[in-house]
């Protein structure tokens, strides 16, 4: 049986030793030819080795014509029936073939690796995170909170710092002394905004909306509140946040200790903060983290559950208006299913298990000074209402 493969040839007969031929297989021999020359060897005696990049060529040499030594990039030459019938060709060609598996071995885990790393990074991102954050200096982060803030405070009505300060640092202080660090100069403001809600900015900045006061029964129901806010400062989950959305890039060299990638991203994402949601993950681990804080202050965690309770009861009113009374419960289904958040139900239950769990105290009593501040937002509220 004859077959031929496109080859090449080393020989000095060549312009600069090298040409283009045919390399030809019969039952005994091998040969090379083109229009300038040829060789031929006995297929007995000869060598057969892989080279050349990834082990794509074969060479093919014979002791008996050292200055002649043959290449071919087709691979489907060692098929040829002839290379297994000598038994000391046929192992070569045997560890030939074993050497091009390897390498695709090698090639085939390679490629499995560079895409199990970015997919690994992207499941555990917020673990990562966890472990990146704390390298981040924390005059970066107040700088990057403050920079939000003002942006925010851009058309948005605030009490005076003054009467801020005075009414509710009495209330927020036995939080601020239970913490277990203090990386951070926390900043409380209270917003002219009829929404149930408060948010947290990176360095400590924390903004309480007049309806959140307003709605609330107790200072327990605020505090809850402010303690879980504080907690998303504490757990950096602002930070952590905008490292998720840096790239797998940029997260590998901050894992080699390149932070430069991570800070730059993190000088521009000051706007991306204001309307920020958080992974359910990061919900949770503030809601855990928040409790721990109200307990290590002794103020009564109830109150974040009772005041987690009115959302419910908000979302539910948002529901039946969104779908009617009697597709309600269908509605609601499919919304928590797309939340980011977890369900203010779940929350609810798994707070009340841990605060089930918590050793009995005597707690603080706020009240009268929570009554002073709801009193001051009322009035605050209603001075802005007469003037529009």
């Amino acid at each position: 049986m004859t077959a031929s493969y496109a080859g090449h040839a080393f020989h000095e007969s060549f312009n600069n030793g090298k040409a283009s031929g045919v390399i030809s297989l019969t039952d005994v021999h091998v040969q090379f030819e083109n229009d300038n020359g040829q060789v031929r060897f006995s297929i007995s005696g000869a060598q057969f080795k892989l080279g050349g990049a990834s082990d794509r060529l074969l060479f093919i040499s014979h002791p008996s014509h050292p200055e002649w030594n043959l290449y071919t990039s087709d691979l489907s030459i060692l098929k040829h029936p002839a290379l297994h019938n000598d038994p000391v060709v046929q192992q070569q060609v045997k560890k030939a073939r074993n050497t091009k598996r390897l390498a695709w071995g090698i090639f085939g885990s390679v490629g499995a690796l560079l895409i199990a790393i970015p997919l690994c990074i992207i499941l555990f991102m917020d673990s990562i995170t966890g472990v990146l954050a704390p390298h981040v200096p924390a005059e970066w982060e107040e700088s990057l909170g403050e920079t939000a803030f003002e942006q925010y405070t851009l058309g948005q009505e605030f009490l005076d710092q003054e009467d801020t300060d005075r009414l509710l640092t009495p209330l927020v202080q036995p939080l601020l002394d239970n913490l277990n660090n203090d990386r951070y100069q926390y900043r409380f403001h209270i917003s002219r905004d009829e929404q149930v809600n408060a948010f947290a900015l990176p360095g400590g900045y924390i903004v309480i909306n007049s309806g959140l006061i307003l709605k609330a029964d107790s200072a327990d129901e605020v505090l809850g509140v402010v303690a879980h806010e504080i907690a998303h400062v504490t757990e950096q989950h602002s930070v952590r946040n905008i490292m998720g959305t840096a790239g797998v890039y940029l997260t590998i060299n901050a894992m080699l200790g390149d932070m430069t990638g991570l800070l730059a991203v993190m000088a521009d994402a000051a706007p991306f903060l204001i309307n920020q949601s958080y992974s359910r993950g990061f919900e949770s681990e503030a809601d855990e983290e928040g409790l721990a804080l109200l307990h290590r202050a002794a103020i009564n965690p109830e109150g974040l559950v009772t005041f987690f309770e009115k959302l419910r009861a908000l979302e539910q009113e948002k529901v039946e208006t969104m779908a009617g009374e009697e597709n309600s419960e269908a509605m609601e289904t499919t919304l928590k299913f797309l939340s980011t958040h977890p369900a203010t139900e779940d929350r609810i239950e798994n707070l009340r298990q841990r605060i089930d769990a918590l050793p009995h105290q005597r707690e603080r009593d706020l009240q009268t000074e929570f009554e002073a501040l709801k009193e001051r937002v009322k009035l605050f509220v209603a001075e802005e209402d007469q003037q529009e």
